[in-house]
């Protein structure tokens, strides 16, 4: 019993690491950019700096270990050679330095620097930073050279200008906010973020052409030609992450993507951007983040839309097949022209209805789903795409996984391209065989997300539920 006050004891005085400062020294010569990264931190019992990591992208970065120590105040010394490596993740992600400090204990002091040498696109037109922390660390100061017409949005910063240089310096515990910038407006960062993306998309290779007729072969309204579009994109590519940095904003030739069959976002968003404009479509590029830059920066941007007629499509992993854009929270876009627009997250009631229609005697059911919002595009992503087998088999491995013994037989659904209606879907089919066909619950499916549900039934008790409330 002792021993378990102890442990509780101990659970409530647990200090957990911190940061206590960050000082960030860069250099820009106008075609690379060179940054130095000095942290310090104070380790708690939570193991959290057994280990830290730093990315980078070797097309165009380097990284070296300036230094790395460790120990009680006062009694610091070096890490061992062998606790700095770099390690190479999965192919599309970057590498990472790795410092590991051995036998770290709680109270002791960690010290690292970073130089990290830049001579990729967004370094070569300007100098970008940004540093955004909450009340960790106690002491941020980020120096840079004093350049003309030096763009700065900052939080929780004082500014002092010294010998060529600017220095900034946090000035509370509070939140803390800083963006450095060297670019006017938002039209210029537009212009970096798609210059190659714009490269791309000028030509028109024969297997480009190929995949616009098989989309717009179907489809009559522009938006249906679209989203079938983004259904053969997201089901012939395997779509990457957003690799960061230049890497993300880089994009090869239409006829590499189509060869290798992976895209990252904004090669996804540039090959069917490219595929619009030969249905004849003016469907432009468009970076979105859930940050708020308060400066023209590029950094954050790490989506890729295209825009057909003020609606928008999202061509990427995070939505497939449907092009429907479902946030939690506040996007930010680039529209064309370096226009920054607010997209609000949706606020529409999610609502399904299950009709069900259950004769045990006879041993069939039907069901009918009407489908709204979040409910909606669901059920899109479920089977939009797939063939009547595999519908079928879709059906299946759902009822099972709702605890329903109900065999589908016969699909018949609304068209899953066509955005302008909402979806709906009716099943047939037989329930299990068996010398009587006994019910002994009402059918429910599971549904991925929160919202209400009403569900209808003929042939047993009706009723009405909620789900996720």
């Amino acid at each position: 019993m002792m021993m378990y006050v102890l442990m509780i004891i101990a659970g409530i005085f647990a200090s957990p690491s911190e940061y206590t400062s960050v000082e960030v020294d860069l250099e820009w010569n106008g075609s690379e950019k060179e940054t130095i990264v000095s942290y310090r931190a104070i380790s708690g019992d939570d193991g959290r700096f057994l280990r830290v990591t730093r990315d980078f992208d070797p097309e165009y970065m380097e990284i070296e270990v300036l230094s790395a120590r460790y120990g009680f105040p006062g009694r610091l010394r070096d890490i061992p050679e062998w606790a700095v490596d770099t390690l190479s993740g999965s192919e599309g992600w970057p590498l990472a330095v790795v410092i590991v400090f051995p036998g770290l204990r709680p109270g002791m002091d960690m010290e690292w620097t970073f130089r990290i040498t830049d001579s990729g696109q967004m370094s070569q037109k300007g100098l970008f930073y940004t540093y955004i922390a909450g009340e960790q660390p106690d002491t941020i100061i980020v120096s840079c050279p004093d350049l003309d017409n030096l763009t700065v949005g900052s939080f929780g910063f004082e500014e002092d200008e010294t010998r060529n240089r600017i220095v900034f310096t946090s000035i509370n515990e509070e939140y803390k906010e800083l963006w450095i910038s060297t670019a006017a407006d938002w039209k210029e960062v537009q212009d970096i973020l798609l210059e190659s993306s714009r490269i791309s998309s000028m030509e028109t290779p024969p297997d480009l052409r190929e995949a616009a007729i098989e989309a717009g072969a179907a489809g009559a309204l522009p938006q249906m030609r679209v989203s079938r579009g983004r259904v053969l994109i997201t089901e012939s590519l395997q779509l990457l992450p957003f690799p960061g940095g230049d890497a993300g904003f880089t994009v090869r030739s239409l006829q590499e993507i189509l060869d290798s069959r992976r895209a990252t976002p904004m090669e996804a968003a540039t090959l069917l951007s490219a595929m619009c404009r030969v249905m004849s479509i003016d469907a432009p590029v468009i970076p979105a983040t859930d940050i708020l830059p308060i400066v023209p920066s590029p950094l954050g941007f790490y989506r890729s839309f295209i825009l057909v007629d003020g609606e928008l499509e999202e061509p990427s992993q995070y939505l497939s097949p449907a092009g429907w854009v479902d946030a939690s929270d506040t996007l930010w876009l680039l529209l064309p022209g370096g226009v920054l627009a607010e997209m609000s997250p949706l606020e529409e009631p999610e609502h399904v209805t299950e009709l069900w229609d259950i004769s045990p005697l006879e041993g069939v059911f039907s069901l009918h789903i009407q489908a709204d919002c979040g409910f909606d595009r669901e059920l899109r992503r479920k089977f939009a795409g797939m063939n009547q087998q595999d519908i079928l088999l879709t059906i299946s491995e759902w009822f099972r996984s709702s605890s329903i013994y109900f065999y589908p037989q016969f699909v018949e659904m609304s068209d899953f391209y066509d955005l302008t209606k909402p979806a709906w879907i009716m099943i047939k089919g037989v329930l299990s065989s068996s010398d009587e066909n006994w019910i002994e619950s009402s059918p429910t499916l599971n549904w991925t997300r929160t919202g209400s549900i009403t569900r209808e039934f003929g042939n047993m008790q009706s009723g009405t539920g909620t789900i996720g409330l």
